[in-house]
């Protein structure tokens, strides 16, 4: 057992020396000549005393017991007080327990008293760099390198230093002075380019990431780097030309090419940055996203006769590279959709939600083109579908139940939006139009005590309704029932939509139920002058003939009839001359 320890001591003790430089003792025969510095004359048992303690805190201090190894240090200074490496070693444990106001009076000491010894010249620049005084650490790195031979490896640290404290000169002096000694590096070359950037010295930047090229021919990385910083400062013809000049040497390198993309748009060269495209997006390793991203920057300049083409070939190179894609699926229906090719946008969105129904966007826009090419039951289909995925999502009730209302299907519509009123409760909007569209259908049932319920609720949740404000007052007035509030309503619209022939002629038949038939002519006159329908014609004739303009009425209906599908009534009044209502 004590050969063991005894073994282990040595170790130990041969480990500390190894690692720190102390001045000599007195040499004697058979012993090392790395010592604890003689600053002070100690007697030869004052001196093995000294050896005893350091040792001592040596053995603590790889041990982690910083206490017992602070006690042992410190006890070789009672007895040697100007021993630099007891201070050095004090100095390190102040600095391990975060200390540094008490770890530097040390290191400095311990610097001053054996200038050659690089790790003194460390720990003092490690304790001013945590207090936060760099000048004092670079100046000591300086001295460092100036005065202890083989420490050429720290002007990187110098270097780093100086940048932070935006003393880029002499940042890049520090930089010239490793790369001299080293030789061409690239970490010297990278770390100078930020600061040529940080210096508005752009075209110095360049040429040292040129020289980083040249240097390192078979590395894309730097040819990229080298690119993007040329795209970022807004160099796009001279990263075209360095671009072009690479593309060879990196075959199908899809980075490159995207640049070189981006480098053609910036200039305008559309076509060109398009057709270049074609390499990455047929690679299956660049990242899908990416591609997307790109993709998605041409959508707003659709339809492009020039570009609508090469878009689509691109496109389907994505579809066919990323066959199990949802996003590729639903870019190349945004493509198509952005090109009026609804049809066959709506297409690729069916396929989308077939891999992932996840994306409620892709719902929303499958159902708005069902809508917009007047496909009802596939609204309804795919409202259904939707639902499955998103059964609280009011819109998609909306939409169903607007499917069912427009194909005259009544029952389904209100049972729809009654199920999905709940939904929309909380949205003031949601709840006006849900209401809306149940008191047009309860109205289309002859329901009307639901349907004036339902009008009242959604103008409740929505006071300017435009849409409820029409057809409720609209019909009020068919019915000549509370004339007045219809009138409220209708004049609200047409303060509101001045110019909206609709609602012109709505309030214009409200009056002309209230006998008010000179303001009906007045109104329906307007509306003429906008937008112009048969059934607006017809009225304005009604009006004339009430006025007993029974001539200028004729020539009204007249006009209304070639424009109707059913022309019974509209014969009828033109032969008799008669009004029938």
């Amino acid at each position: 057992m004590m050969t063991i320890l005894r073994t282990i001591f040595i170790l130990l003790l041969l480990t500390t020396f190894g690692q720190s430089s102390f001045a000599q003792k007195k040499k004697k025969k058979n012993k090392s000549n790395i010592s604890i510095a003689p600053v002070q004359f100690l007697t030869e048992e004052e001196q093995a005393e000294v050896d005893h303690y350091f040792l001592e805190g040596e053995k603590y201090f790889l041990l982690q017991d910083l206490s017992k190894a602070m006690s042992a240090f410190q006890k070789v200074l009672d007895l040697d007080q100007k021993n630099a490496a007891a201070h050095y070693k004090i100095g390190q444990i102040y600095s391990e327990n975060g200390d540094m106001s008490k770890a530097l009076p040390h290191a400095i000491f311990a610097k001053s008293y054996n200038p050659k010894n690089k790790y003194y010249y460390l720990l003092v620049s490690h304790v001013q760099t945590n207090l936060g005084d760099l000048n004092a650490a670079e100046k000591t790195y300086l001295e460092m390198l100036s005065e202890v031979p083989d420490t050429e490896n720290y002007w990187f640290e110098l270097a780093a230093i100086q940048f932070y404290q935006k003393k880029y000169e002499a940042a890049l002096v520090s930089y010239q002075k490793a790369q001299d000694h080293f030789g061409p590096m690239e970490e010297i070359t990278i770390q100078k380019q930020q600061i040529y950037l940080k210096m508005n010295r752009l075209d110095l930047a360049i040429k040292e990431g040129k020289e980083l090229v040249a240097l390192y021919p078979n590395e894309p990385s730097h040819a990229l780097s080298l690119a993007q910083m040329m795209l970022s400062n807004d160099k796009y013809e001279e990263a075209e030309k360095f671009i072009l000049s690479k593309v060879d040497h990196y075959q199908n390198n899809e980075r490159l090419y995207i640049f070189l993309s981006e480098a053609y748009s910036k200039q305008k060269k559309y076509a060109d940055a398009i057709d270049v495209l074609k390499v990455p997006f047929e690679s299956t390793t660049l990242d899908l996203s990416r591609k997307i991203r790109t993709m998605a920057g041409y959508l707003e300049m659709l339809p492009n006769e020039e570009l609508n083409q090469p878009l689509l070939e691109l496109a389907e190179a994505l579809v066919k590279t990323h066959p199990d894609s949802y996003q590729a699926l639903a870019m190349t229906g945004d493509l198509y959709y952005n090109i009026n090719e609804r049809a066959k946008g709506r297409e690729y969105y069916i396929q989308a939600v077939a891999i992932d129904g996840s994306n409620y966007n892709i719902w929303q826009n499958i159902l708005s083109l069902d809508l917009e090419l007047e496909d009802y039951d596939g609204v309804i289909e795919h409202a259904k579908m939707a639902l499955e995925n998103f059964p609280n999502q009011a819109t998609l009730y909306y939409f169903e139940g607007t499917a069912y209302l427009i194909k005259n299907d009544y029952e389904n519509a209100i049972k729809i939006f009654n199920a999905g009123k709940a939904y929309a409760a909380r949205d003031a909007n949601m709840n006006s139009l849900f209401h809306g569209q149940l008191g047009d259908a309860y109205n289309s049932m002859g329901d009307h005590s639901k349907s004036d319920d339902a009008y009242e609720q959604a103008l409740k949740a929505k006071p300017d309704n435009d849409h409820v404000l029409n057809n409720y007052s609209y019909f009020l007035s068919l019915r000549k029932k509370d004339l007045d509030k219809a009138k409220e309503m209708s004049s609200k619209l047409v303060t509101d939509f001045p110019e909206n022939s609709t609602y012109l002629d709505t309030h214009a038949w409200v009056l002309y139920m209230m006998e008010d038939f000179s303001g009906a002519e007045k109104y329906l006159k307007l509306a003429l002058q906008y937008e112009p329908s048969g059934t607006i014609i017809e009225h304005y004739g009604d009006a004339l003939f009430q006025l007993g303009k029974i001539d200028e009425a004729i020539i009204q209906w007249k006009a209304a009839r070639d424009m109707a599908d059913d022309t019974t009534t509209l014969d009828k009044k033109i032969a008799d001359k008669q009004l029938y209502e």
